[in-house]
């Protein structure tokens, strides 16, 4: 399996580094995972161009492969229906996060599946860290790890 994470980054702090790099380092013996942040310097005149532009911006990376997004308003689940999710095809997918704005209707209209994690907004860092865990904790419990225990 092949998954690349790809994320808007404004401004990147350092805090989670360290988290990012413990759950890259459990997930890259298992999996082929990558992380690519899309740099975004540019000055806008509202949201929605804002919006409209990250959106266009994914899609170039994304091309015509699957992804899935997460959006506060997707579909909430549990891990093992995210891990349902995650193996269901054994090849390359993307997960995508938007930006401080989030996506925009395009590409939540041509994602796989639109997740939520909750009603509450994180910061990107803090949400990177999380999908990184549940990654893992999919990864567990599809392979019937002793990490995940129910």
């Amino acid at each position: 399996m092949r998954i690349s994470l790809l994320y808007i980054q404004q401004n990147k702090t350092k805090n989670a580094d360290s988290f990012e790099e413990h759950f890259l380092k459990k997930l890259r013996k298992n999996m082929d995972i990558n992380i690519s942040s899309i740099q975004v310097k540019k000055k806008f005149t509202s949201k929605s161009q804002q919006i409209a532009y990250e959106g266009n911006l994914l899609m170039e990376k994304i091309g015509k492969n699957s992804f899935i997004c997460f959006d506060k308003i997707g579909q909430k689940m549990t891990s093992e229906e995210f891990s349902k999710t995650l193996y269901k095809s054994n090849k390359k997918g993307f997960l995508v996060i938007g930006g401080a704005f989030g996506l925009s209707e395009e590409l939540k209209e041509c994602a796989t599946k639109i997740i939520s994690f909750s009603d509450m907004e994180f910061t990107h860092e803090v949400f990177r860290v999380m999908l990184l865990e549940q990654i893992y904790r999919a990864y567990c419990i599809f392979n019937n790890h002793p990490s995940h225990q129910n």
